[in-house]
């Protein structure tokens, strides 16, 4: 059996896939490869380890006719065309809830960076222009019994508010749902709600159709004009056109994203020209504990899926319960 990893991972998961008795195929190039690389590296392979560069779409799945089980390294699969792998018998896995926690780590350390001005208050003592005490100057943004609004409380975005928690903060959510536990936030029954009240807005929803643009012009006028906005899920969840025009119009005060659109985002982008955007090269969940765990993960979904079983974090049991490659 043949398995690809499409980017490097760590020793220990390509030794554990070895020892199981696979090929094992790394793609180890500081770029992820083409789609035609791509395309000619899963003819004949029968698992997959994939990342979030990788489109697999029904040209790539048609492609593998031997291919039994994905294994995405992170919670989100929108670069997967899940229901095409359905319709093959393929299962489609992903690592949740391992991240959760760093990725709102993450976040929140966004927040705090905007709130007290960390990201450039540095750079004037580096400068030599700190000059004599002001009592008016480098004012920055309390933290304490400021309003975060959460926009998604799943996984993530409740281990935001127990952060906020911790810093005394009122922290609202909007959700499909209205959730059981809380974590001592309150429900907006809208997102137009929660953006007219919040001083820190958090996304946390996952990309699918109704989300994609979903903080647009409109929402970001519904915002205070001191509001920061910070993004740790997907880039397509914001309108990265409008965000430069509310960000340069005064419309919010600053943004923080993690994500963007493309990725990586070019040098010359025109959100890299402002001061009052950050950006951070998608690593929310970059740490080594965490980037172990997915990766043992992954490849803990490539071994149950070959050996013939349902793997414990499969996307897409239900769908291919009937028709599933992996007893084949």
């Amino acid at each position: 059996m043949k398995i690809l990893i499409t980017r490097r991972t760590f020793p220990e998961a390509i030794k554990i896939l070895e020892e199981f008795g696979a090929e094992v195929l790394v793609w180890d190039k500081s770029e992820s490869p083409s789609r035609s690389e791509l395309l000619d590296a899963v003819k004949d392979i029968d698992g997959m380890y994939a990342h979030i560069t990788n489109e697999v779409d029904d040209e790539l799945l048609s492609k593998a006719p031997k291919l039994k089980v994905i294994s995405e390294f992170g919670v989100g699969y929108d670069n997967i065309d899940v229901t095409s792998a359905s319709k093959l018998g393929i299962a489609v896995c992903n690592t949740p809830g391992i991240l959760s926690e760093s990725t709102a780590d993450e976040a929140f350390a966004l927040l705090a960076t905007f709130a007290r001005r960390t990201y450039d208050l540095p750079n004037i003592v580096k400068n030599g222009e700190w000059g004599d005490f002001d009592p008016l100057g480098y004012l920055a943004s309390d933290i304490h019994h400021k309003t975060l609004g959460i926009v998604g409380m799943g996984r993530i975005g409740s281990e935001m508010a127990k952060r906020a928690n911790g810093f005394n903060m009122n922290v609202v959510y909007h959700n499909r749902t209205k959730r059981d536990e809380e974590f001592g936030a309150k429900y907006m029954d809208s997102l137009d709600e929660l953006l007219s009240v919040s001083d820190f807005v958090s996304l946390h929803n996952p990309l699918n159709e109704s989300t994609t643009n979903l903080m647009s012009m409109k929402q970001f006028k519904l915002m205070k004009n001191s509001a920061i906005l910070i993004n740790t899920t997907r880039g397509p969840v914001v309108n990265q056109e409008d965000l430069y025009e509310a960000l340069v119009n005064g419309e919010i005060s600053g943004a923080a994203l993690d994500v963007t659109v493309p990725e990586p985002i070019p040098s010359d982008h025109k959100l890299l020209s402002l001061d009052n955007c950050l950006i951070m090269p998608h690593v929310a969940s970059a740490t080594h504990d965490t980037r172990m765990k997915m990766a043992l993960m992954c490849v803990e979904n490539i071994i149950s899926g070959l050996r013939g079983d349902f793997p414990p974090y499969c996307v897409n049991t239900d769908s291919i319960i009937n028709n599933s490659r992996l007893k084949n």
